[in-house]
């Protein structure tokens, strides 16, 4: 895990050593937004990566901190507000069993979504998600698409849904943002998060909307954008698995996003997550960062 030595504003500069490993924070060109907004477009160093040994660790650690984020919001104040992505994600959420009620007090929402029929397995985070574990979960409490091929018209109807979404069940803090108690975010290997994508507009994005529409693809996608997934009260960025063609996964992706020093949000939009997110990577994905290890117990207690 990676502990910042020092903080300067908003942005860290220094080294932080683990064990026999040094990790030099990155110097990156910082850029100011609207004094309005408190979110950030920029790349502070990154505080909390762990470094698992395996895949199923990762899934582990995962799991971990939904049940743990569910159970003290629930406490709190009777509810559960969970942002997810598709992709690896929801491979993840798939083995998970609830340990008790918590899914039927929980108000899900997506990360991104493809502008399609929300009952379209192949294409509809959705309809994968509900049928890989929402069903089995009981979780009812979803802020759906309206399933059309119309992004600007998908975007503005889903923040309206959030935005009728009672702060009972998705807070908002003094910026007038919502705040999930966890978002799992994707990254991509150019580096988007949700669907945020390099050089686009989209990224950003941070002086007021909750979702944007995506164009980078035909159907177009929406997308929460930087400031919602930045404002989490938890925001959790796992990568792990690897195949024959990518043996060490992700692993130069996860360098990018965490610890190269020139490279700028606008370039790599998930190095805007640094400071914000906890990473949790199995070995392959971590590779390329100058890392110890890290444990289960110790990534789920960090998020």
């Amino acid at each position: 895990m990676i502990r910042p030595a020092f903080q300067l504003g908003w942005c860290i500069l220094g080294s932080c050593t683990i064990g026999a490993h040094a990790f030099l924070a990155p110097q990156l060109r910082a850029r100011t937004i609207a004094p309005a907004s408190s979110s950030a477009l920029h790349a502070a160093p990154a505080s909390r990566v762990h470094v698992l040994p395996t895949e199923a660790d990762v899934t582990s650690a995962v799991h971990q901190i939904v049940q743990n984020a569910a159970k003290e919001a629930i406490n709190k104040r009777g509810h559960f507000a969970l942002a997810i992505p598709g992709g690896s994600v929801l491979k993840i959420l798939s083995t998970l069993d609830p340990d008790g009620d918590w899914a039927e007090k929980t108000t899900l929402a997506f990360v991104n979504h493809k502008c399609v029929p929300v009952d379209d397995v192949g294409s509809a985070i959705e309809a994968q998600a509900r049928e890989k574990f929402l069903d089995r979960w009981g979780l009812t409490d979803v802020v759906s698409l309206g399933g059309t091929a119309d992004g600007e018209k998908e975007a503005a109807e889903y923040e309206s849904k959030l935005r009728s979404v009672p702060e009972s069940k998705l807070p908002r803090d003094d910026d007038g943002f919502p705040v999930f108690d966890l978002a799992l975010v994707g990254v991509g290997d150019d580096g988007h998060i949700g669907s945020l994508y390099p050089a686009r507009d989209e990224i950003s994005v941070v002086d007021g909307p909750w979702v944007v529409p995506a164009f980078l693809k035909d159907p177009p996608s929406i997308s929460l954008t930087l400031p919602v997934m930045q404002r989490a009260k938890s925001t959790v960025i796992s990568a792990a698995g690897k195949s024959a063609k990518y043996p060490n996964g992700k692993a130069g992706a996860m360098r990018l996003a965490i610890a190269d020093e020139v490279v700028t949000p606008e370039e790599f939009p998930a190095s805007a997550l640094r400071e914000h997110a906890v990473w949790i990577l199995d070995g392959p994905n971590g590779s390329e960062i100058d890392l110890g290890g890290s444990t289960i117990k110790g990534a789920a207690a960090d998020a």
